[in-house]
C-alpha cells in the first residue's frame, strides 16, 4: 500500500538526488537533468507506467505519473515484489544502495539527507514503511 511513510521516502529522495530543472544545491546544472527530462523522479529503468524508453531511462506522460511509478516501484520492493534482493526485513539503506549507486562518503550524505527528511533510520525495515 502506497503510505504516507512511502510518499515521504520518494519524495526525499527526489530531493536528495537534485530531481529540479537546475540539479541540486550541491551539484547546478546548465541544462535540466535526464530524470527531470523524462518525467521520472526515481530514475527508473523500465516501469510498466512509461510511454518508453529514452536515454536508457523510462520516460512519462508527466511527473505526476512518474511519481507515482517511484511510488509504486518502492512499494514492490518493500515487499519483496521484485528482482533485486531487496524483501520486507531488508534495511532502508540497502533500498537506498540499490537506488543511488553512490560510494563512501556521498552515499552517507545521501543516506542522511533520507533519513533527515523522513525521520526514518538507516536500519528500518521496509515493511514498516508500507505499513
Amino acid at each position: 500500500m502506497i503510505t504516507q511513510k512511502l510518499v515521504n521516502l520518494c519524495n526525499a529522495m527526489t530531493e536528495a538526488e537534485g530531481w529540479k530543472p537546475n540539479g541540486n544545491f550541491e551539484k547546478p546544472a546548465k541544462f535540466p537533468s535526464v530524470s527531470y527530462r523524462n518525467n521520472n523522479p526515481g530514475n527508473l529503468r523500465i516501469s510498466p507506467f512509461a510511454l518508453g524508453v529514452r536515454d536508457n531511462f523510462a520516460f512519462f506522460l508527466n511527473s505526476n505519473i512518474g511519481m507515482f511509478a517511484m511510488n509504486w516501484d518502492i512499494m514492490k520492493k518493500c515487499k519483496g515484489e521484485t528482482q533485486t534482493t531487496l524483501t520486507g526485513d531488508s534495511a532502508l539503506c540497502d533500498l537506498l544502495k540499490i537506488y543511488n549507486c553512490a560510494e563512501g562518503e556521498e552515499f552517507n550524505n545521501y543516506l542522511k539527507i533520507v533519513c533527515d527528511r523522513t525521520g526514518l533510520e538507516a536500519f528500518s525495515q521496509l515493511k514498516d514503511i508500507i505499513k
